[in-house]
């Protein structure tokens, strides 16, 4: 599963759709074979903290953690997914939700 362009379009328009809203991505682990997990961090940049984290193997799409603001989801969800979901949650909740920090 190589969805790299569509996991950047779709953080960018995140990010560019909510103030103050930026995202930072790490590899947090690599065998060199064929295992990589990715870490993607959302942070509100005016409060200089992390508001989101989400975990996922980079092959299959799988996502084994998620968490922003109070939305959990399950292991078995697909990052494009989460990120669809995250997305709509925001425009569900809006900024009636108070942030939490993780």
């Amino acid at each position: 599963m190589d969805n790299r362009k569509t996991i950047l379009n779709l953080l960018n328009k995140f990010s560019k759709d909510h103030e103050n809203i930026s995202w930072n991505m790490i590899c947090c682990y690599s065998d060199g074979v064929d295992v990589a997990i990715n870490q993607i961090n959302i942070i509100d940049i005016s409060k200089m903290r992390v508001v989101g984290i989400i975990t996922y193997r980079v092959i299959t799409g799988e996502v084994y953690f998620c968490m922003y603001k109070k939305l959990k989801k399950s292991p078995s969800d697909t990052i494009v997914d989460v990120l669809l979901d995250l997305m709509n949650y925001d425009k569900r909740y809006g900024k009636k939700e108070e942030d939490k920090l993780i």
